[in-house]
Protein backbone atom coordinates (compact mmCIF):
# COMPACT_ATOMS: atom_id res chain seq x y z
CA UNK A 1 0.00 0.00 0.00
CA UNK A 2 2.84 2.39 0.84
CA UNK A 3 4.38 1.68 -2.56
CA UNK A 4 1.16 2.82 -4.26
CA UNK A 5 1.18 6.09 -2.31
CA UNK A 6 4.84 6.56 -3.23
CA UNK A 7 3.95 6.19 -6.93
CA UNK A 8 1.14 8.74 -6.63
CA UNK A 9 3.30 11.28 -4.80
CA UNK A 10 6.16 10.69 -7.25
CA UNK A 11 3.86 11.55 -10.17
CA UNK A 12 2.58 14.67 -8.42
CA UNK A 13 6.13 15.75 -7.59
CA UNK A 14 7.20 15.30 -11.23
CA UNK A 15 4.37 17.58 -12.37
CA UNK A 16 5.32 20.25 -9.83
CA UNK A 17 9.03 19.93 -10.68
CA UNK A 18 8.24 20.49 -14.37
CA UNK A 19 7.46 24.12 -13.59
CA UNK A 20 3.84 23.88 -14.73
CA UNK A 21 1.45 26.37 -13.16
CA UNK A 22 -1.73 24.90 -14.64
CA UNK A 23 -2.67 21.23 -14.99
CA UNK A 24 -5.63 20.18 -17.14
CA UNK A 25 -6.86 16.61 -17.47
CA UNK A 26 -9.55 14.73 -19.36
CA UNK A 27 -9.86 12.52 -16.30
CA UNK A 28 -11.11 13.53 -12.87
CA UNK A 29 -8.45 14.94 -10.55
CA UNK A 30 -8.91 13.63 -7.02
CA UNK A 31 -8.98 15.62 -3.82
CA UNK A 32 -5.47 14.53 -2.85
CA UNK A 33 -3.93 15.81 -6.10
CA UNK A 34 -6.04 18.97 -6.07
CA UNK A 35 -4.86 19.82 -2.54
CA UNK A 36 -1.25 18.86 -3.34
CA UNK A 37 -1.24 21.22 -6.32
CA UNK A 38 -3.05 24.01 -4.47
CA UNK A 39 -0.54 23.84 -1.60
CA UNK A 40 2.19 24.43 -4.19
CA UNK A 41 0.44 27.22 -6.09
CA UNK A 42 -0.77 25.21 -9.10
CA UNK A 43 -4.26 25.41 -10.59
CA UNK A 44 -5.76 22.14 -11.78
CA UNK A 45 -8.96 21.18 -13.52
CA UNK A 46 -10.22 17.73 -14.32
CA UNK A 47 -12.90 16.38 -16.66
CA UNK A 48 -11.87 18.85 -19.35
CA UNK A 49 -13.56 17.99 -22.65
CA UNK A 50 -11.19 16.57 -25.26
CA UNK A 51 -11.97 19.33 -27.75
CA UNK A 52 -11.34 22.05 -25.16
CA UNK A 53 -8.08 20.40 -24.10
CA UNK A 54 -6.90 20.30 -27.71
CA UNK A 55 -7.82 23.97 -28.26
CA UNK A 56 -5.89 25.05 -25.17
CA UNK A 57 -2.90 22.93 -26.20
CA UNK A 58 -2.91 24.47 -29.67
CA UNK A 59 -3.30 28.03 -28.38
CA UNK A 60 -0.55 27.67 -25.77
CA UNK A 61 1.74 25.49 -27.91
CA UNK A 62 1.62 22.71 -25.31
CA UNK A 63 1.76 18.99 -25.99
CA UNK A 64 -0.96 16.79 -24.50
CA UNK A 65 0.73 14.22 -22.27
CA UNK A 66 -0.30 10.68 -21.36
CA UNK A 67 2.29 10.21 -18.60
CA UNK A 68 4.31 12.22 -16.13
CA UNK A 69 7.61 11.25 -17.75
CA UNK A 70 9.55 13.69 -19.92
CA UNK A 71 7.62 16.75 -18.76
CA UNK A 72 10.86 18.73 -18.85
CA UNK A 73 11.51 17.97 -22.53
CA UNK A 74 11.59 21.06 -24.77
CA UNK A 75 8.20 22.08 -26.16
CA UNK A 76 6.09 20.01 -23.77
CA UNK A 77 4.74 22.82 -21.59
CA UNK A 78 2.76 25.61 -23.18
CA UNK A 79 2.68 29.26 -22.20
CA UNK A 80 0.18 32.07 -21.95
CA UNK A 81 0.41 35.64 -20.73
CA UNK A 82 -2.39 35.47 -18.18
CA UNK A 83 -4.75 32.86 -16.81
CA UNK A 84 -7.94 33.65 -14.97
CA UNK A 85 -10.84 31.57 -13.70
CA UNK A 86 -14.12 33.51 -13.82
CA UNK A 87 -17.67 32.83 -12.71
CA UNK A 88 -20.12 33.65 -15.51
CA UNK A 89 -23.69 33.09 -14.44
CA UNK A 90 -23.83 29.64 -12.87
CA UNK A 91 -20.68 28.34 -14.56
CA UNK A 92 -16.94 28.79 -14.10
CA UNK A 93 -14.75 29.42 -17.12
CA UNK A 94 -10.98 29.43 -17.55
CA UNK A 95 -9.50 32.21 -19.67
CA UNK A 96 -6.04 31.89 -21.21
CA UNK A 97 -4.77 35.12 -22.76
CA UNK A 98 -1.61 36.16 -24.54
Amino acid sequence: VDAEWDIIYDKLAKIVASGANIVLSKLAIGDLATQYFADRGLFCAGRVEDGDLRKVAKATKAQIQTSCNDLNAPGVLGTCGTFEERQVGGERFNFFQG
